[in-house]
């Protein structure tokens, strides 16, 4: 991957990229499946207990209808798993040598970029809830700045968050012994 947006130092270099983990995505596209087979089975189920309800309230051809409005329900979820995809692809904690680079995408067209050095990192927090976080191995990392107005960073649903916090906590007494 190149990392030329990121506009990094000359002698700086991307030690470890911070995702989301796979199972939030995967969750949220089986739950826009669910919704792209429900009008079938609402339109299936009125069709055999009470057919009477369609002819009296639609004149004229009814699948050709329910297929008109089927398109464009089906066109609306494919636009959200777009932007859901959108979102959890540019979601990105970059851990460099010198510093963290925290882009949160929050809508579509809509991103925040957020530097913290390590020698203003105050606190790192991870809390990893429930079976299927410890199984699968994702939690969440709160990171704390020692900054005037205590600025407070949060990525959700981590791959790995130990891992992550040894990496940030490495590279913070790196960057703290080469003050001394």
């Amino acid at each position: 991957m190149s990392y030329e947006s990121l506009h990094l130092d000359p002698e700086e270099k991307v030690i470890l990229e911070v995702r989301k983990h796979w199972i939030i995505f995967v969750s949220s596209a089986f739950g826009l499946l669910f919704l792209a087979f429900m009008p079938f089975a609402i339109f299936a189920t009125i069709e055999i207990f009470a057919p009477v309800l369609l002819n009296i309230t639609f004149p004229g051809n009814v699948w050709a209808l329910f297929l008109f409005f089927y398109s464009l329900w089906l066109l609306l979820l494919w636009i959200s798993f777009f932007a859901q995809w959108t979102k959890y692809y540019l979601d990105v904690w970059y851990v460099t040598q010198k510093r963290i680079i925290i882009v949160d995408q929050r809508r579509l067209f809509d991103r925040e970029i957020s530097n913290v050095r390590f020698d203003r990192i105050q606190d790192v927090t991870i809390t990893v809830d429930g079976v299927l976080s410890t199984f699968l191995h994702f939690g969440n990392i709160r990171l704390q700045t020692a900054s005037e107005d205590n600025t407070v960073f949060f990525l959700n649903t981590v791959r790995r968050p130990e891992e992550v916090r040894k990496v940030i906590f490495s590279q913070h007494n790196v960057i703290g012994d080469k003050k001394i």
